[in-house]
């Protein structure tokens, strides 16, 4: 629920109070929500050192998970594509990441992603054997928050290009794939909001995305987008989508 405010728990996960999907679905009273233990930034190995899964109880029924982004760095390649005097092309060095180029980005997502993804969920599916819960696992995609590059691009995207948007695109669709396969890999259902997020990326007049800037003016002061957390993560909209997506998972 980052972006979200007002937050509650640690400051820095930035936990929403009342927008978070999780919450949403408890206010319409489909879940009674146990715990609220994500925290915004975490990559897979962080969602099982920070405890979150610990929260797990035998009187859990449902869990959802959504990681993966942040093993890939996620906010460097969109400061990358935002930043006007920079761009995201497939040979462009990514110095914060020691200087792989965006290719290279891409091209670890289908070797990397299905270890780091079996390692959490079988922590996962451990604590529930643990704690003898019956619960059902559902593991959440990503929402692309640029258009497709074979689309209209809406007059907030000024710094990028076909290239820039193609590789959005696939980070994007290679993080969701990875985590379809890893969830049928698992036994663990599979919430494909993904789809529902089309034309209400952060480049139009109604983005499911926070977003800053408008047209002609910058929209961030460096390559890294540290001018605000909620940075194109899902704003309240973005997640009522998500909410909606998962109310039709908990009933398969």
């Amino acid at each position: 629920g980052t972006g979200n405010a007002p937050y509650t728990g640690p400051p820095e996960c930035g936990r929403s109070q009342h927008n978070a999907y999780g919450e949403v679905l408890a206010s319409f009273r489909l879940v009674t929500l146990q715990a609220l233990p994500a925290c915004g930034g975490a990559t897979t190995q962080q969602v099982i050192d920070q405890d979150q899964i610990d929260q797990i109880t035998a009187d859990t029924d449902v869990v959802t998970v959504q990681a993966l982004g942040n093993d890939f760095a996620f906010g460097v390649l969109v400061g990358y594509c935002l930043e006007p005097s920079v761009t995201c092309h497939r040979d462009q060095s990514l110095a914060p990441l020691g200087g792989i180029t965006v290719q290279q980005l891409l091209d670890r997502i289908p070797l990397d992603a299905p270890a780091a993804l079996d390692h959490l969920y079988d922590t996962l599916a451990e604590r529930i054997a643990t704690v003898h819960a019956r619960a059902k696992v559902v593991v959440v995609d990503y929402g692309n928050p640029f258009p497709d590059p074979a689309g209209w691009v809406g007059p907030l995207c000024p710094y990028m290009d076909a290239e820039e948007l193609g590789v959005a695109t696939d980070f994007a669709n290679g993080l969701n794939v990875a985590l379809q396969q890893a969830a049928a890999r698992h036994g663990f259902a599979f919430a494909n909001a993904a789809p529902r997020f089309r034309g209400l990326d952060v480049c139009g007049f109604a983005p499911a995305f926070y977003r800053v800037g408008l047209p002609g003016m910058p929209w961030l002061p460096s390559v890294l987008p540290t001018t605000d957390p909620g940075l194109f993560h899902p704003n309240r909209a973005g997640q009522g989508i998500y909410a909606a997506v998962l109310a039709g998972r908990l009933s398969v």
